[in-house]
């Protein structure tokens, strides 16, 4: 069978774990490469081919190499070994990731027929059948990884589902050898996704991740929802049953993921959530000026008896819809919010207040609430404090570059707090750059375990009206829309998404306006993700599934400019 001249590849596997990208030239004219490859590896050969060094030893555990010594260790190779010389798929024979995963496939039961889909590198493997890639295993299923693997990307074959988070997958790598390993979602290299053509077993689903919800409102003191209709009074709390409400379980439910909105308060003050049960931490969900409205997106803990309870240092309406939630055991670890930094005191840090256009270096990761080794990203509440004037809040890992983005934006001497979800960079810290000077104080509120469904992502900008950047030049008509696509953008795969989390961010309506973002070809949902007044500027966080198209789609009440920014995503 003839053989593409753009065939399947995948990296080279060396005994320092390194990564190459495989020549895609017919056979007789790769001779003198194969040689000189050869020769390379005989001057190179410290380590061989098998077990990655202990640099990478947490990444995957090499249970096997070599045909003979996996078959002998009882880590078969299902007869490629004596097929190896056969092209399935037309893909190169031999050592080959592409052509192994292919055999297999074939040998289950599907034609040697290469798919009208597949084409390119082990990359384009996942995008070539979006419908059947997600993030649960199976035996049988075909383990995927994108350029984040390597340059060409990489496919396997899953041999065992021990668990959600840990497989053993079957492989055979280009210029390198056949072989078994181990892989953990914790371990930093779990697949990007795995693909489902002719499964062998049942699929394993991962049940600790974000479980999004259709926006639902729980809570409004204006109408009597959930509370009697009246204002919270200042320096009281309210207790929220939020389990067994709008599609979130009656048990077994850790974080509520809330869209909080305080609105009419007879002051300026700020807004607490805790857990039901816990002591008032000293911590701040939202921030808001007196009369004003403001609205946060809120990592809410729940206590035993699935409610969160809501304080409010001002009297105020309050307002909560649910959009999501994770289990008690999800990749979300909530703790009860803890004040970790306070300029205005000298809590971690010099009390004095950050200059404009300074910043400060947190130390997170190992400080005492996030772990040094296991975390992905961490949740905090960040807060602006009598600012000079108005400005914007940016964070983002030590030792990166600061991204043109923004997390919270505070207008002159009033607070104002947002919810960011960053990587920790140098030593475990997470920098946050204030454009004006400002006391800062920052919060807690939870992590993410490494290998688990949210991936945070270096903050990029992908809707901006103000200057045509994916839409039109110009403020947003009022009552319009916005398509955003997001797929294969900012970072974002083109497959294995289930939402995206964004900032949006409404510039200088020409009223106050409701901005709401939802997936794309779906019905808009009632409540909104921002109210902001006439000529302000807010931003929020917003977690939104993701459309069928690849796209979100974001909606204005009152004429607007508008800002999205892609901050990390789900996987499905």
């Amino acid at each position: 069978m003839p053989r593409e001249r753009d065939l399947m590849a995948e990296p080279r596997l060396s005994g320092a774990g390194t990564a190459s990208t495989r020549d895609s030239r017919p056979a007789r004219t790769r001779t003198g490469a194969v040689l000189l490859a050869v020769v390379a590896l005989l001057l190179g050969a410290v380590g061989t081919v098998g077990l990655a060094g202990p640099a990478r030893s947490a990444e995957w555990i090499v249970l096997c190499t070599g045909y003979d010594p996996c078959q002998a260790a009882g880590y078969p190779n299902s007869g490629y070994k004596d097929n190896s010389a056969t092209s399935y798929w037309r893909q190169s024979t031999g050592h080959n990731c592409t052509n192994y995963v292919a055999y297999r496939l074939v040998r289950n039961g599907l034609p040697n027929t290469k798919p009208a889909t597949l084409s390119g590198n082990a990359y384009n493997w996942g995008p070539a059948f979006p419908s059947q890639t997600n993030d649960d295993p199976a035996v049988g299923s075909v383990a995927w990884w994108n350029t984040s693997f390597s340059s060409t990307g990489h496919v396997a074959y899953v041999e065992k589902v021990v668990s959600a988070d840990e497989i053993l997958v079957s492989e055979d790598n280009w210029g390198g050898d056949f072989r078994w390993r181990k892989v953990t979602r914790a371990g930093g290299k779990w697949p990007n996704g795995f693909i489902h053509l002719r499964d062998q077993g049942a699929t394993v689903v991962d049940t600790d991740v974000y479980r999004p919800l259709t926006p639902t409102r729980l809570l409004d003191t204006r109408t009597g929802l959930g509370a009697p209709a009246a204002k919270v009074a200042a320096g009281t709390s309210l207790a929220l049953q939020v389990s067994g409400r709008a599609g979130v379980p009656s048990g077994g439910v850790g974080t509520a993921i809330l869209n909080v909105t305080v609105t009419a308060p007879a002051a300026a003050g700020y807004l607490t959530s805790y857990p039901s049960g816990a002591t008032r931490p000293g911590s701040r969900s939202v921030t808001y000026p007196a009369a004003g409205t403001i609205s946060e997106l809120v990592p809410a803990r729940l206590g035993a008896d699935g409610k969160v309870r809501l304080y409010t240092s001002a009297a105020a309406h309050l307002v909560a819809e649910v959009v999501g939630w994770y289990p008690t055991t999800g990749h979300l670890v909530s703790v009860t919010p803890t004040r970790v930094l306070d300029t205005r005191t000298g809590l971690g840090t010099a009390q004095v207040r950050v200059p404009a256009n300074g910043s400060v270096d947190l130390p997170v990761a190992g400080a005492g609430i996030v772990p040094s080794t296991g975390a992905s990203a961490v949740v905090l509440a960040v807060s602006a404090a009598a600012p000079s004037a108005g400005g914007w809040l940016t964070a983002y890992p030590t030792g990166t570059t600061r991204p043109t983005t923004a997390h919270v934006r505070y207008d002159a001497d009033a607070a104002m707090t947002g919810v960011v979800v960053s990587r920790m960079g140098t030593g475990g810290k997470v920098t946050i750059q204030s454009t004006a000077e400002t006391d800062l104080l920052v919060d807690v509120v939870g992590w993410f375990r490494t290998g688990g469904d949210h991936v945070a992502l270096a903050p990029s900008r992908v809707l901006d009206t103000r200057i045509g950047l994916g839409a039109p030049t110009g403020r947003v008509a009022a009552g319009s829309t916005v398509s955003v696509p997001v797929l294969g953008r900012a970072g974002v795969p083109t497959v294995g998404v289930a939402a995206v989390s964004i900032t949006l961010t409404p510039i200088a309506p020409t009223a106050t306006t409701a901005v709401t973002a939802y997936a794309s070809g779906t019905t808009r949902p009632t409540p909104a993700n921002v109210t902001v007044a006439s000529g302000r500027t807010r931003v929020n966080a917003v977690v939104v599934p993701v459309g069928a198209d690849g796209s979100i789609t974001v909606h204005t009440s009152a004429a607007s400019y508008l800002v999205v920014d892609v901050q990390g995503y789900l996987k499905k």
